[in-house]
């Protein structure tokens, strides 16, 4: 047996050892979320010290041999917050290298606030600051993005954001012999090129080594809410331990499930007119002359402040369906709380697709026990002024709409003001409004953003 291979497998022997301490000290909730990560040795150009994607820790042998037990503990620990809060699952199109020191300054911050009940140290490169305390990934982020672009406006290199944050020029190949887990990392597009702190993260891949597709990823999710209250439960079962992180991420899961169900519940609620107005004049009653510059107007009907219809309309040309489930269940509650006595569901890409019998809506008698059902039908492109179209012109009953609300995943066409209905619009969506990527942006109605992993039917959140 050669030396090398002699010191992986002290290198190994060091981290299993780590691990089963965790389990000894009676932290079994912690080790829940460590012991399913499998081990996979990587060359020190690939990474020089620790790393996880969620499902593997990627491990370079002189690191760990450097490092002494109470360190790799700190280590193992580390890694299995990054998963806790699934920051493998999060980064999106954000830096890597920038959120990997965003996700160690937050995960860091809360171990050391823990250090007076743990036996664990923080190695000396790990990073820290007390500033950061309390924080999450996110906004520790968007300070560090806020930094960065005043510390460039006052130089005079002309790096961009981009360019100084991610080294290209760094050495990604394998430095000797190459291990076991040098080609599955080296393919991770989330792997930042300075791997030189101490436990990274990078993006979670599929089976094939690939970057999770949409639904993959929401199916990772729901495992991961799943695997982070057994090991909350686990942890509160032995009465002793570390616990606060995977409460505090339950809790994080469910406080963004309460915030965006309570605004569509204040938005639906607003939508009752108490009275007439002339705010909103009844379409059906405006009459124009030849020239549409003058009409006569009067005011919008007054609907009851029980029962009434809603309408939605679902963008079914991106990701959204795979979130109609829990969607629908979780609206469902809203709208039997506010008493809408039925919906009417359209189905829009280009076009609002109509069913076999040419119906464009899809109507459910909610007061009459029916559920919301939401079966997708159609996709396509990405342009939502159809719906607007048939709101406008072909919806015969519009004035009795109490509002819209419209499921999106953010990424369409602009839609011009000169299309809002007199009714109100809520745009629901998964995704970021604006955006870039079409030029998205809304000129009428209101915008709240849908979390998407709070969207999941079957996690039996507790709102």
């Amino acid at each position: 047996m050669d030396k090398q291979t002699t010191a992986s497998k002290v290198a190994e022997h060091k981290i299993v050892k780590a691990r089963t301490s965790i389990i000894q000290e009676g932290r079994l909730g912690m080790a829940s979320m460590i012991t399913p990560l499998i081990l996979k040795e990587v060359s020190e150009g690939v990474c020089s010290t620790m790393a996880t994607d969620g499902t593997h820790i990627f491990w370079c042998e002189s690191f760990v041999n450097e490092s002494s037990h109470e360190e790799l503990k700190f280590v193992l620990m580390h890694e299995a917050l990054h998963c806790t809060w699934a920051h493998h699952l999060r980064r999106n199109d954000r830096n890597p290298k920038k959120w990997n020191i965003a996700t160690d300054y937050a995960i860091n911050g809360e171990l050391h606030r823990s250090r007076e009940i743990s036996y664990w140290e923080m190695p000396e490169d790990a990073l820290y600051d007390s500033k950061y305390d309390g924080k999450t990934a996110d906004e520790i982020y968007a300070i560090l993005s806020r930094e960065q672009e005043e510390k460039q406006k006052g130089s005079s290199d002309g790096k961009s954001d981009e360019q100084s944050d991610d080294d290209s020029s760094d050495s990604q190949g394998n430095s000797g012999d190459s291990k076991d887990g040098d080609d599955l990392a080296n393919a991770n597009e989330g792997k930042p090129s300075d791997t030189s702190q101490a436990g990274g993260v990078w993006d979670a891949v599929n089976q094939d080594g690939k970057p999770l597709t949409e639904k993959e990823k929401i199916d990772a999710q729901r495992d991961l809410a799943n695997k982070v209250r057994l090991a909350d439960s686990m942890t509160r079962s032995c009465g002793s331990g570390y616990d606060n992180s995977f409460s505090q991420r339950l809790n994080e899961i469910d406080v963004e499930t309460a915030n965006y169900l309570e605004k569509i519940q204040d938005w639906l609620v607003s939508v009752y007119p108490d009275q007439t107005s002339w705010n909103r004049p009844h379409r059906n009653h405006i009459w124009k002359d030849k020239t549409y510059k003058k009409g006569n107007y009067l005011p919008s009907r007054v609907s009851s402040a029980m029962g009434g219809t809603l309408a939605i309309a679902i963008d079914c040309s991106g990701s959204t369906h795979y979130y109609l489930d829990g969607f629908a269940s979780q609206v469902q509650g809203l709208i039997e709380q506010c008493n809408i006595e039925k919906v009417k569901v359209c189905w829009c890409s280009t076009i609002v697709h109509h069913d076999e019998d040419g119906n464009y809506w899809d109507e459910f008698d909610i007061s009459a026990g029916e559920s919301l059902d939401l079966v997708r039908r159609g996709s396509g492109g990405t342009e939502l002024t159809p719906i607007f179209n048939l709101l406008n012109e072909y919806t015969d009953d519009v004035a009795d709409l109490q509002g819209v609300i419209v499921f999106t995943d953010g990424d369409f066409y602009p839609v011009e003001a000169k299309h809002e209905p007199d009714i109100p619009v809520l745009w629901a969506t998964t995704g970021e409004i604006p955006n870039s990527w079409h030029d998205t942006d809304v000129n009428f109605g209101e915008v709240i953003h849908l979390p998407p992993h709070c969207l999941q039917a079957d996690l039996d959140l507790a709102v």
